[in-house]
């Protein structure tokens, strides 16, 4: 085992660009509530860091991932299905948003495969539905999968998609399949089901209730390590089971069990997680405490394979 270097602050990557364009919800938004929650409250061992230096690389790595046609569609608004096809009313400021998420995670890799962070993070959302050619679910560009190429460029080969957010990521599933990644995705809802080709013997979707969450996140933890080691983990920590009846003491567990597995070089984002029935206080809690674990877990160090 190599020993990495453990950093006195690891960088959770945010600027205003995030909430750029007009349509107001929560994947849209939340970003900059946990980014004034975590100025106003530190978490120890983290600080912000903005990614603008990336967001030139971000683009050219969207339109790698994407379409072209789709790509120019969201910078343009034509044709306009296409350019809402994610769910939102277009406006100028979506194609900077969706960049700048995406430049966020870029910003997280290299902090991780460069640098030598153990973990970094992005206050990042509206991701894992986003295919190829369209938007879906509430997600633009597929940022896990500019973060997985990304990471690729930059040498890594074996690359772990952990998806814990409450629907199924099967839009990161269909954009990595060119990619040496596994994708481990534990959900609660059957919303973007995805299931392995043929020829993938290590991805896995499990499916998960109320009442054997917690049992499900550690056996998709224990899958994790027995097909292990890993160059590069992406961490997509959905709070939406929340939403979903989850307890949140389950969800800190959660985030607790994750940080605790994650010895090789990970970048975490927000993924999922509305203020349908929780409020925006608890919201941001909630997210807040998979940095809270992570800051905990990288303070006592960090060795990958």
């Amino acid at each position: 085992m190599t020993k990495r270097k453990t950093n006195a602050v690891s960088r959770v990557f945010f600027n205003d660009t995030y909430t750029a364009c007009a349509y107001r919800w929560d994947t849209t938004r939340k970003s900059a509530w946990i980014a004034e929650a975590l100025r106003v409250r530190p978490i120890d061992g983290v600080v912000l860091d903005d990614p603008s230096s990336f967001t030139d690389t971000a683009e050219a790595i969207v339109r790698r991932v994407h379409e072209s046609t789709y790509v120019d569609a969201v910078r343009s608004g034509e044709p306009a299905d296409l350019a809402a096809s994610q769910g939102f009313t277009w406006d100028a400021g979506l194609y900077p948003t969706a960049i700048a998420h995406s430049a966020g995670l870029v910003a997280a890799t290299e902090r991780v495969l460069r640098h030598g962070d153990p973990w970094a993070g992005s206050l990042s959302s509206g991701l894992h539905h986003a295919s190829f050619e369209r938007g879906k679910g509430f997600c633009t560009f597929n940022g896990l999968a500019v973060a997985a190429q990304h990471a690729y460029d930059l040498g890594a080969r074996r690359i772990l998609v952990i998806d814990f957010d409450a629907h199924c990521g099967g839009g990161t599933y269909s954009t990595t399949r060119h990619l040496p990644v596994t994708q481990i995705d534990v959900s609660c809802e059957s919303y973007d089901r995805w299931r392995p080709v043929d020829t993938d013997l290590s991805s896995e979707l499990m499916d998960a209730q109320v009442d054997n969450y917690l049992d499900t996140i550690r056996r998709a933890l224990e899958r994790a390590t027995t097909l292990g080691p890993w160059d590069f983990v992406i961490y997509n920590a959905g709070m939406d089971p929340r939403n979903s009846g989850v307890p949140a003491e389950q969800l800190a567990e959660r985030e607790r069990l994750v940080a605790q597995w994650c010895t090789a070089p990970t970048i975490v984002t927000l993924a999922g997680g509305y203020t349908s029935n929780i409020s925006e206080h608890h919201l941001v809690s909630l997210h807040r405490s998979t940095f809270e674990a992570f800051a905990t877990h990288a303070s006592r160090g960090c060795t990958v394979a």
